[in-house]
């Protein structure tokens, strides 16, 4: 019997600062948090929210220690978050039916499932869940949304700076990094059968750190998501399929799971990337004289050799101009990479799925720059203007690390209010903002096909129309294009 005021073990990974081994595999735990337990026949069940956590599917947790529940379940909801298998364990296919991969999204299945048959023990309404996430746990959500095995599981949905139209969030070559992990590991084979038995008997750790050591050698891997969600090409005889085709074609042709949706951006995503140049501030001259290597990392399409040389010269041309990639023109690189990396993705997404959306879209942008930005402050990145990705978490929850007790005049503790209170409204309602009052004097208009609508979030609140429109008519020129 477990102490259920304890939370279980993290999914094994590799420490993020330290690069050191922490987790273990019995780690499929949820954490639930609940305003009260149900008592008299008088209480209505509350609204359900479940997070999914982020960490580019190879690190993370929906531990108390960064997503603590305070502020969400002030507002009567119930929350609950989960862990779910990670890095190898989690995503690794071998693209066939030996093993055809997204365990870890399959977790996260099981997860929902399991809340719609326990909830109502802790006060919740299996009839009223709401799945959010951020960054690549934004991206799950967005899975959830099509794929059948999450089919009636959930009613609202929030993708925090993730889609599963990122380039970053689908593999599409599982197979050779299957086998890439294996011959690192000590095992040189094609045959899938066997690469699993050998799989099978490796420590977790040798596991987890044999990526670590393929992206030491591979240069083509580094600062990306080595493992993803993959396209399933095969099946294990009596198991489900989660995903068996391109979300882009199960968006465009209006397959989506037909639910309310929050989706949207932090103002300068792309900060996140500066990380790379500052441990290694060379690279940014390296970027500079060989701008091609660049767009290679960026850019997941494949591209001939004259297509990338004339792709960077255009994505050079509009950025930079005539100037060089240096200290003096970092925003222009953040703007560059918030744009591609996140913005157009998203995008390109909502210009299919708002074809056949039955229920409302939300957009926004995050764009408050204060003293509660999660990732600034973990990369010691607080020196840089504008949001970086997953800045916004903490206006979300209570993170042990960052002090949370704010003047409640102050500017920080208002945006954290407003941003609680929308979720929590859009949990119960489908609805983030109902109506008008003194914290939130904006109603949040859905976005169209016409009218881009979204919703800036800064120390106001204002609804405006087509996010970065200039720098989206770019990239949908650019690839337009490439398809010509």
């Amino acid at each position: 019997m477990r102490d259920a005021l304890v939370e279980g073990p993290t999914c094994a990974q590799l420490e993020i600062f330290k690069k050191e081994f922490k987790g273990e595999e019995d780690c499929l735990y949820l954490n639930v948090y609940t305003p009260k337990l149900p008592g008299g026949s008088d209480e209505f069940p509350k609204a359900v929210m479940v997070w999914i956590h982020g960490g580019g599917f190879t690190m993370g947790d929906g531990n108390f220690w960064i997503y603590g529940p305070d502020y969400l379940v002030a507002e009567g909801v119930v929350l609950v978050t989960l862990n779910y298998r990670l890095g190898p364990l989690g995503f690794l296919s071998t693209g066939d039916s030996v093993l055809p991969g997204n365990n870890g999204l399959k977790d996260q299945v099981m997860a929902l499932r399991w809340i719609q048959q326990n909830i109502a023990q802790f006060g919740g309404d299996p009839g009223n869940v709401t799945i959010f996430g951020g960054s690549s746990g934004g991206s799950c959500v967005h899975f959830h949304m099509l794929s059948p095995m999450s089919e009636g599981l959930f009613h609202h949905a929030i993708s925090q700076s993730g889609s599963a139209i990122n380039s970053w969030a689908l593999d599409e070559s599982p197979r050779k990094k299957a086998f890439l992990l294996g011959e690192v590991l000590g095992c040189r084979t094609n045959d899938s059968n066997r690469l699993m038995d050998f799989l099978r008997t490796v420590p977790v750790r040798r596991l987890v750190e044999g990526v670590i050591k393929i992206k030491a050698m591979e240069a083509e891997y580094r600062g990306k998501c080595f493992f993803a969600p993959v396209i399933e090409r095969g099946r294990i005889e009596g198991e489900e399929i989660f995903l068996s085709e391109p979300p882009i074609d199960v968006v465009t042709q209006g397959r989506s799971h037909k639910v309310p949706y929050i989706i949207g951006v932090t103002s300068h995503e792309g900060l996140i990337m500066l990380k790379e140049i500052q441990l290694n501030p060379q690279q940014l001259d390296i970027y500079n004289k060989n701008f091609e290597l660049l767009i290679r990392k960026i850019i997941h399409t494949e591209l001939s050799d004259r297509q990338l040389k004339e792709v960077a010269r255009k994505i050079r041309q509009f950025y930079f101009g005539d100037r060089p990639l240096c200290q003096e023109t970092l925003l222009e690189y953040v703007d560059m990479n918030t744009d591609v990396q996140f913005v157009f993705p998203i995008y390109m997404q909502l210009k299919r799925q708002l074809v056949h959306s039955a229920f409302p879209v939300y957009c926004y942008r995050f764009s408050f720059d204060g003293k509660l930005a999660y990732m600034k402050h973990l990369l010691g990145m607080t020196q840089y203007p504008g949001v970086c990705h997953s800045d916004e978490l903490g206006y979300l929850f209570r993170m042990g690390h960052m002090d949370p007790d704010l003047d409640p005049d102050s500017p920080e503790a208002k945006t954290r209010s407003r941003l609680v209170k929308m979720w929590a409204n859009f949990a119960k309602t489908g609805c983030p903002t109902p109506k008008k009052d003194w914290l939130l004097n904006v109603i949040w208009k859905p976005t169209a096909l016409g009218d881009r609508w979204y919703l800036n979030i800064d120390t106001e609140l204002t609804m405006q129309l087509h996010l970065n429109k200039e720098r989206i008519t770019f990239w949908e020129d650019m690839f337009r294009s490439l398809e010509e």
